[in-house]
């Protein structure tokens, strides 16, 4: 019985500094969080601060350089999927920037009720040329 009594006392005991312990986290969870709320909301401010930076890595490296196995016939696949993804990243600025805007907003801008009748198809006959320039790039050969 008296075993069970100080096992109670210590018990209590290890509660209560457990209990201040985690108050004084609380509180210094708090000082953390009401000193970063002050800098938060700071944003760059151009006429503070006219010129930034921009530390972008640049190298000038061709990838038969970066690409050095012992094995020939992996080197030869590794250039070959990496000039893939080198052409690929070409042509998808090239859609991006020449092509998805034209698709995208076709027959936007004027709403149905305010057309006049021919409008539709001259507009119709200068996507035709816009259409003849995407199936050239896609396929190579013109229309």
């Amino acid at each position: 019985m008296q075993d069970f009594t100080r096992l109670e006392i210590h018990a209590e005991v290890q509660l209560k500094n457990y209990g201040k312990f985690l108050e004084e986290y609380t509180s210094q969870l708090r000082r953390i969080e009401n000193a970063l709320d002050d800098s938060i909301g700071d944003v760059w401010d151009f006429s503070l601060d006219p010129v930034v930076l921009k530390l972008v890595p640049y190298e000038q490296s061709s990838l038969l350089e970066l690409i050095r196995t012992e094995n020939k016939v992996l080197n030869k696949v590794i250039t070959v999927y990496a000039a893939l993804c080198c052409e690929i990243k070409k042509l998808k600025y090239e859609a991006e920037t020449k092509f998805y805007n034209g698709l995208l907003f076709y027959g936007e801008g004027a709403p149905e009720s305010s057309i006049v009748e021919g409008d539709s198809q001259i507009q119709m006959g200068r996507f035709v040329s816009f259409l003849q320039g995407i199936f050239q790039q896609v396929f190579g050969t013109p229309i």
